[in-house]
């Protein structure tokens, strides 16, 4: 019996230790036309760190996708969405 206990927790170690991709909402101010949704969007695929990104108009949100091994921590994302324009009202994150 404790050999089963053992090999169950050896092969579980290795689960529990991957990354986990995240989805991220940002709600932002200032995203009010197409144009404005393009140029986030292209921003954000040139970035390694970014799987997918969709920008949703009415509801003023950018929703990311992030790989497993990210590194794209609230103060980053910020920068980039201030820097391209806009303000950041909040940042919310779930793994997927």
């Amino acid at each position: 019996m404790r050999i089963l206990v053992v090999a169950a927790l050896l092969v579980a170690a290795p689960l529990a230790a991957a990354p986990t991709p995240e989805a991220v909402t940002v709600k932002v101010n200032g995203l009010v036309c197409d144009f404005c949704a393009r140029s986030i969007e292209a921003m954000m695929k040139k970035r390694g760190d970014v799987a997918g990104v969709h920008v949703d108009l009415d509801k003023g949100e950018v929703h990311l996708r992030l790989k497993a091994d990210a590194k794209l921590d609230d103060p980053t994302l910020t920068k980039l969405i201030v820097d391209s324009g806009y303000s950041v009202t909040g940042i919310e994150r779930k793994p997927l």
